[in-house]
């Protein structure tokens, strides 16, 4: 429970955040990005409690513009770039 009140603290202090950069700034591992993307769901409903919400700006295409349904994107298929803008959190 110890990251998910992190990334509550962080989101509260920095305005839009990607999981690279929230793992970035709690000193975590690359490889712990899909803890960060667990952790982002459960504060979700921690902030939902509190009359707050997490907002996500979806994943896209730096080449094209074409934004994405899913919280992970690697290539796009409109114009099969691999040239991705990260998903950003908000908290709202």
């Amino acid at each position: 429970m110890a990251l998910v009140e992190d990334v509550i603290s962080l989101l509260e202090q920095q305005d839009g955040l990607t999981a690279k950069e929230i793992c970035k700034l709690l000193n975590l591992e690359p490889q712990r990005e899909d803890d960060v993307y667990s952790a982002l769901l459960k504060a979700s409903k921690i902030l939902r409690r509190k009359g707050k919400r997490l907002v996500m700006q979806p994943p896209r295409c730096k080449k094209c513009g074409f934004e994405f349904d899913r919280i992970k994107a690697s290539k796009c298929p409109k114009c099969k770039s691999q040239w991705i803008e990260d998903a950003r959190f908000f908290i709202d």
